[in-house]
Formats: structure tokens, sequence, C-alpha cells
């Protein structure tokens, strides 16, 4: 096939773009920022014309952001590499990687990142090290803060960067089209910047605090004392301490039909002091809030609610994990499977909820395992956050956790939700 483009038209497209947007796409830079070094276009699809030298890629530097040509002779995950000034580690902690980005076309985005293990000195520091779609979607037309969960084994370092605006097929693509990246930055948060407006507060967290006796350090349902029945907030040493706390990675666990007492600092919460989202549509409700005891509907559908609870001026966000008595464990992968300890595949098999569960990781020949990807939680195939709350988690347990004969467990902590197993499989 012969690949052709008017680069001409394309140049003053491009150039006319870099006007019409202008400084309306600088953002602040800050500790956290991801500086780069230098920009390129990358395609994985090892015949794409970008890749071959056949069709040369279109990007250059604005001010204050990269404007970047998505052409329709590339594949689905052609897109913008960013090689970074300094690397950083993917390590077992899940890290968030934030990129402001503006683009004309609905679809998904998808972020992959280019590195090398640190042990493997002859590989390549553009080998592919992750693939993850960003946890929320991004809207066409305006700037917004996409949000991309990191993590991995340890000992990978992340030399590049590749944005890929539209990780869609291009068959039915038309035409080329601009899109604009602007800051990135990776940091601890999960909530993308420009979706503050959901379950807005009635003051600023940045920098509000209240009197050490008068915060809130934990958060539970009484009469808990297993896992999932408290949630213990980070010490803070001196006098003050934040007013408003994220602990949105963690949850209470309750079944529908419970009558829930809820607890702050171990005492009884007071009146309207409790609120809970049980419609996931980002507000709370007058109905929604409640007076630190709820009888939960027996109809409520399972899954992960925003759940707030607030102590004077002090407020903790986190979740209501409502979840059956047993879920259902999958396995997914190639070049080897996971299967239960005692040989059973895990398709649609069923498991005690909040219990460990022993697997075995058996590689197809030629092939070992550097570890297992497990992802718990709900709705395991849509976007991991709904209005900023997590749906589900995704952690990778290493090799070194399990046996020679590749035999390990799932922690009970990774079995409060539906489970999806995948051995990350590599050649010998």
């Amino acid at each position: 096939m012969k690949f052709s483009i008017s680069y001409g038209a394309a140049r003053f497209f491009l150039i006319f773009s870099l006007l019409l947007v202008g400084r309306h796409a600088m953002a602040s830079v800050s500790a956290d920022s991801l500086a780069w070094r230098s920009i390129g276009v990358y395609d994985s699809w090892e015949h794409s014309p970008f890749m071959t030298g056949q069709l040369k890629g279109n990007a250059q530097v604005g001010q204050g952001f990269i404007a970047f040509q998505r052409s329709r002779y590339g594949s689905n995950t052609y897109g913008l590499r960013i090689d970074l000034s300094r690397t950083f580690e993917l390590t077992p902690q899940l890290k968030y990687v934030h990129v402001r980005l503006l683009k004309p076309k609905a679809g998904r985005t998808m972020l992959i990142g280019l590195g090398k293990r640190r042990e493997r000195t002859a590989q390549s520091n553009r080998t592919e090290q992750f693939w993850v779609y960003s946890t929320n979607i991004v809207e066409p037309g305006q700037w917004t803060d996409a949000v991309f969960p990191v993590k991995g084994a340890g000992g990978i370092d992340i030399y590049s960067l590749v944005v890929v605006p539209d990780c869609e097929s291009t068959h039915d693509l038309a035409s080329d089209f601009m899109t604009y990246v602007g800051t990135m930055t990776i940091n601890d948060s999960p909530v993308s910047t420009t979706r503050l407006s959901n379950y807005p507060l009635a003051f600023s967290p940045e920098d509000a605090t209240v009197e050490a006796a008068e915060s809130i350090d934990s958060v539970g349902i009484a009469g808990r004392c297993h896992t999932g029945g408290v949630v213990r907030v980070p010490k803070v040493d001196g006098s003050r301490k934040p007013r408003y706390k994220d602990m949105l990675e963690q949850a209470l666990d309750v079944v529908p039909g419970e009558h829930v007492v809820f607890t702050i600092n171990g005492q009884p919460a007071g009146k309207s002091s409790v609120s809970i989202d049980f419609d996931n549509d980002g507000r709370f409700s007058p109905s929604e809030h409640f007076d630190g005891t709820v009888d939960l509907p027996l109809a409520v559908p399972y899954g992960f609610y925003r759940l707030r609870l607030e102590w004077g001026e002090a407020v903790v966000d986190t979740r209501l994990n409502v979840h059956p008595q047993t879920v259902t464990i999958y396995q997914e992968g190639r070049n080897g499977e996971v299967v239960a300890a005692d040989g059973r595949a895990l398709a649609a098999l069923s498991a005690a909820f909040g219990k460990p569960i022993a697997v075995k990781v058996v590689p197809s020949h030629g092939f070992t395992f550097s570890g297992v990807r497990v992802r718990s939680g709900y709705k395991l195939n849509a976007d991991r956050l709904v209005h900023g709350t997590p749906q589900y988690v995704d952690q990778v347990i290493p090799r070194s956790a399990f046996k020679a004969n590749g035999e390990g467990v799932i922690p009970a902590e990774l079995v409060r939700g539906d489970v999806v197993v995948e051995g990350i499989f590599e050649s010998k």
C-alpha cells in the first residue's frame, strides 16, 4: 500500500491550531512534574509506516504544550512519544501519571511506558513495559486531566511515555486530527484535577487544617474488628491536622440489607455525619445523608460507593464496599495460565469473599513468569473511577512471593470483589 499525506496542508493546519489554542493550554508546573527532553512518535504495530520510515510523524512544541497530529495511517496505538529528562521507576506501589489533554474526538485514551529492567543491561530502553487506559473519560473539545494508574514489580525504569489520544480502530477514521498535550505529573492522587466538581466540599481542602483534638483519626463500623471494618487516617504530628483526608483507596465492607452503625474515632458517628452516594452520580442528594446509622436496602447492587464522614469541621472520604458472600475468579493472559492450587481452572470459579486463594502459575514451554497481575473489584472492564471513586484495584504480586513450583497465594485483601488473575510471562 502506498501512503501519502499533504504535509503542506498538515503544516498549515498545525500552525493555525497552535495559534488557536495559544496560552489557554498553559498549566502550572509542580514538584512532581515529568520534564521532557525530546519528542517524537511511536506505534506498537511493528509494520507501521511511522516505524518503518515510510512516513514521518508530525509533532511540534508550542508555548506550554505539544501539538500532535493523530494520523489515520497509524494503528490504534499510534501516539506522541515523550522522552523524559529523568526516568522514574515502576514499583509495586500504585502511582498515577496525570496528562493534560485536548482533543476533538471522543474515544479511549492510552498511555504506554517505554523503558527497561535494570538487571537486563542489554535490553532496549524503548521496550514496552505497560499499556494502560485513562481511568477517566477525556471529553472532546476541553482540556482534561487524564489519569493513568501505573505500577510494576520494581526495578523497571521508564525512559519515555507514549500518549495515545485515540486508542480506537482507524478503519473509520476519514482524516487526521490534531491533539495537544500539556503538563505531565506523577503523584499518589487518583483524582483528575479537572473533575473536582464531584462531591464538592464547602471549603478548599488545600492547606485547610483543624486542631489535632478535632481531627478524624479513623472511621469504621461498630463491632467490626476484621480487615475492612475500619479505615485509619495516616498519623500527622503537630497541633493541627488536615481538615480533609482522601482515603478512597480503602473501604468499609458491608452486605445488602445490613444494619450499619458507623463510628468516628471509635465512637458512634453523630447526627447527619454520614453521606453515601448510592446512585453513583457524583453528588450527595438530600436522601443520601444519614445520622450515623444506615439500613442498607436489600436491592442495592454490589459495588463501591463514595462514603463521606464528617465530625465538626473535619471530613474523610472513603468507600463503602457492598459485596456478595462469594466472589468470582477469572484468569487471563497468554504463554501460560494461572490455575487454582488444586488444578481447577480459574474460569468463573467461586471463592469466599475476603479469604485468600491458593493458586499455581503454569508457564507454557519456553516461558517463565516474573509475577502475577491481579485486578479486584467490580465492573472490571469499565473505567476504574466513577466520579472519582475507584471501582477496582490493580496490583502486581512479584515472582519472589511464589514457590519454585509456581505455587502462591492471592492475599485476602485482594479478594474483596470479583478477581481477574493474569500471569506475567516472558521468554526464558
